[in-house]
């Protein structure tokens, strides 16, 4: 078996973001559909509203609406109308409002040429605790990001909160250890795609793709420094990139000097010198086209109750794996995970295989 049949075995989650109240709308939605990729997100648009809907009708919405919901925040509760994307198509359950039963969100059909979108009620948002939710200077909430899943919110972000870490940056930074590892942490639109099967396109097809598979690489390597303790597996394809590019090889200096079992895999076409670090050096198909960063701390992977939004702690108590295939040239294919399951089976089948 190959990591790209491994890859196989896992089911990804089928989320959308929901882009509302762009001020500035057809270069975010494109840099957001360039950064995640279309496979894997649905960016639609709409606007907010700060002022408070009563209560009463706020609990007769929820309750009526969680019927069948994870318990979750759903899209009945913050917005008047049911979600739908460019195309007319639905995000979340959207039959039988219409009846009045509460089993689903009021469906508009297709928006018309300068409609405004869905109403985004923020309040509710922001007093719901279960919502990872970055940001809260109201300005800054006017502009939104929001994942949803099976019509529940999974995590909110302001698009500033989004621009520091993947939309406004490039890969400079951490090849030259401008930004370093005590600068990464997760928006919680980021934090909230984990399990979610990605498809992304590195350059020339796309500049911005690869980017969100940096920021998750380094969020990892962070995670496991912070630890001081446990084993971090990595593979760079090439392994002169550990000396060929200062920013990566200052991060892996500081993960092994900190305790952390430190190893690397890929092709040896140059070894890395004086890093206290295993080399795996191989040539199959699972040296050359795969792109693993996986944690496992050291009491092994594990469910982690911390409080919502704490991606970080998560990683650092109970391990994070990355995994990605290129399955063709330039299109990689993968997940990241905290799921103790899927880290742990990551972290066997490199550690016997490669």
């Amino acid at each position: 078996m190959t990591l790209a049949q491994f890859l196989d075995r896992f089911d990804g989650a089928d989320r959308s973001i929901v882009v509302v109240n762009r001020t500035d709308p057809d270069p975010v939605l494109n840099m957001l559909v360039d950064t995640f990729g279309e496979d894997a997100v649905n960016v639609v648009d709409g606007t907010t509203r700060t002022s408070e809907r009563p209560r009463a009708d706020r609990d007769r919405g929820g309750e009526a609406n969680r019927r069948d919901s994870r318990g979750g925040l759903t899209t009945r509760e913050f917005t008047t109308d049911r979600i739908v994307d460019r195309n007319g198509e639905g995000i979340g359950p959207g039959d039988g409002s219409e009846r009045g039963d509460g089993a689903g969100v009021a469906d508009r059909g297709t928006p018309e040429p300068g409609d405004s979108g869905p109403v985004i009620d923020v309040e509710t948002l922001r007093r719901h605790d279960d919502v990872p939710f970055d940001g809260d200077d109201p300005e800054e909430l006017e502009n939104l990001a929001l994942l949803v899943e099976d019509g529940e919110v999974v995590a909110g972000s302001t698009l500033g909160e989004l621009g520091n870490a993947v939309l406004f940056v490039n890969s400079d930074l951490y090849v030259t250890g401008t930004r370093s590892l005590d600068d990464i942490d997760l928006p919680s639109v980021i934090g909230g795609l984990a399990d979610t099967t990605f498809s992304l396109r590195g350059y020339p097809a796309s500049n911005r793709q690869k980017l969100l598979l940096v920021t998750i690489s380094r969020f990892i390597e962070r995670a496991a420094w912070m630890a001081d303790d446990g084993t971090l597996r990595s593979s760079f394809q090439r392994l002169s990139r550990l000396d060929d590019e200062v920013g990566t090889r200052r991060v892996y200096e500081r993960v092994s000097e900190a305790g952390v079992d430190t190893h690397l895999y890929g092709i040896p076409d140059d070894l890395p010198r004086d890093l206290d670090a295993v080399i795996h050096a191989g040539d199959t198909r699972d040296f050359t086209d795969s792109w693993f960063v996986v944690y496992r701390p050291p009491g092994g992977p594990q469910s982690v109750d911390v409080d919502s939004g704490s991606d970080l702690t998560r990683g650092i108590e109970g391990g994070v794996g990355l995994l990605a295939v290129e399955v063709e040239p330039r299109t990689w294919r993968g997940l990241w995970t905290f799921e103790p399951d899927r880290v742990q089976s990551m972290n066997r089948y490199i550690e016997r295989n490669l």
